[in-house]
């Protein structure tokens, strides 16, 4: 959590929370929540505290507010990157007192404060920043995790000019958090930085936090945002239905390689930004100026973590087929995406050559490698192998089968995530073969689709 230079005075009269959490000056906050420098008396070090602003704790919607809290708090414990603040502690039950969360204490400076004062920063600051950024992205979405809020007072540059990103509190899950984005009146996120498609209330994904990231780059080479209003409705108007001006028109000397980065990042349509955080980082990297070279900023060390990958089978003897797909369906399941989709790629590979008796099996693990694809926003590939996919399931199996309806529902998703309105076809052919079916087992994904077929006409 952010925090400038500040000294921590202990003292009687301070809020203690818990008997340990001393709350000092405010450092920031929202519509929802503040976060408090505290000291924590037991380990006698300076903390930042997040809390639940109180007038909003009441019957009407505390126990929605606890929930969200909630939920944040089980994220931040799975997150452990070096760009990010280290989770510490919780409280959540709101009948043993105050709820909070208890984040490591970054010294620094937000770059909302750094643009209020410097009005735009150089090139070079801005990729080095953008890197840093990118790495922490790569992490997260591996997870996959979309953080919904990237915006200069979400990242912190510290002395040493580490970039560190805060804030996950309406962060979710790719296609397995639907939390939605509002509550009450009230939009979540920062309509200055927000993709059309989260202006739209259509499900984010990866290549939103590059939108949001694209948005803040733009703001600090050229002082202001993309796109300005006098109402919210407004700017989220102009970031579904007009394009930005030029970053050079702004700002002449801006390199021409950064201005095509950042304005492929500000693409309407997700398909047409770059695919990953990863394409993303390479494309920015190839702007660095080489170490010596008149005018050349001082980079700092990337904090990148680089992505676990998980080997296809052990070195020893193969496990038997099913112990090897069941591994990979409970990485999945456990949200740890990167490990689970080499384990799905190889088994598919070798269920192939096992020849036709495991056919069954080798489309369901097909079927597991593209919903890895998908959650790491590899959608074009998704969507090729998907329809490969369906079309092989069609020639042997009924128009009823589940797998086969699974698919076409994944296909149905991913199509309208691409702006393709076939996808609401398929979603409707697959809603009329469920209620058709009748099947009492079929009541939940029948339900599942039924909300994503409203959603879609409704959009």
């Amino acid at each position: 959590m952010r925090g400038r230079q500040a000294t921590v005075q202990v003292g009687s009269e301070a809020r203690v929370l818990d008997d340990r959490y001393e709350l000092r000056q405010r450092l920031g906050g929202g519509a929802m929540g503040e976060v408090r420098l505290g000291y924590d008396r037991r380990s006698r070090r300076a903390v930042a505290v997040k809390l639940i602003r109180r007038e909003l704790l009441d019957p009407r919607q505390r126990d929605e507010l606890i929930q969200r809290f909630t939920r944040e708090a089980d994220l931040l414990a799975r997150l452990k990157h070096p760009g990010i603040p280290a989770f510490l502690d919780a409280r959540l039950d709101l009948d043993a007192g105050e709820p909070y969360l208890v984040m490591e204490h970054v010294l620094g400076q937000d770059l909302a404060e750094i643009i209020r004062e410097r009005r735009r920063l150089s090139d070079q600051e801005v990729v080095s920043i953008a890197i840093q950024v990118c790495d922490v992205l790569e992490y997260t979405h591996a997870i996959p995790v979309i953080h919904r809020d990237l915006k200069p007072a979400n990242i912190m540059l510290t002395g040493r000019q580490h970039v560190m990103v805060l804030d996950f509190g309406v962060a979710r899950m790719f296609r397995v958090d639907q939390t939605q984005l509002t509550q009450g009146n009230r939009v979540l996120g920062t309509v200055a930085y927000m993709p059309p498609e989260q202006c739209e209330g259509r499900d984010v994904n990866p290549r939103s936090d590059l939108y949001s990231l694209a948005c803040m780059l733009y703001e600090l080479l050229t002082g202001i945002p993309p796109f300005t209003g006098d109402s919210a409705a407004r700017v989220m108007h102009q970031h579904q239905y007009r394009t930005p001006e030029p970053v050079r028109l702004l700002c002449p000397d801006v390199p021409p390689a950064l201005e095509d980065v950042i304005m492929a990042g500000l693409a309407k349509r997700a398909s047409r930004r770059p695919a990953t955080a990863r394409e993303f980082r390479e494309r920015l990297g190839s702007l660095h100026r080489k170490s010596g070279e008149p005018g050349a900023a001082p980079l700092p060390v990337s904090a990148r973590v680089p992505v676990p990958t998980a080997p296809d089978r052990p070195a020893a003897e193969p496990l038997p087929v099913h112990v090897r797909i069941t591994q990979a369906q409970a990485l999945f399941d456990e949200g740890l995406i990167v490990q689970a989709m080499p384990r799905f790629a190889g088994l598919t590979q070798d269920l192939a050559r096992l020849g036709p008796e495991h056919a069954d099996d080798a489309a369901r693990c097909r079927f597991g490698l593209v919903r890895c694809q998908t959650r790491l926003g590899y959608q074009e590939e998704a969507l090729k192998d998907l329809l490969a996919l369906a079309d092989a399931l069609r020639l042997c199996r009924p128009p009823d089968d589940l797998l086969l309806l699974d698919v076409r529902f994944h296909l149905g998703q991913l199509l309208l995530d691409l702006d393709d309105q076939h996808g609401i076809s398929e979603l409707a052919e697959v809603y009329r073969a469920l209620t058709a079916a009748g099947r009492a087992e079929d009541a939940a994904m029948t339900a599942e689709v039924r909300r994503a077929l409203t959603r879609a006409t409704q959009g």
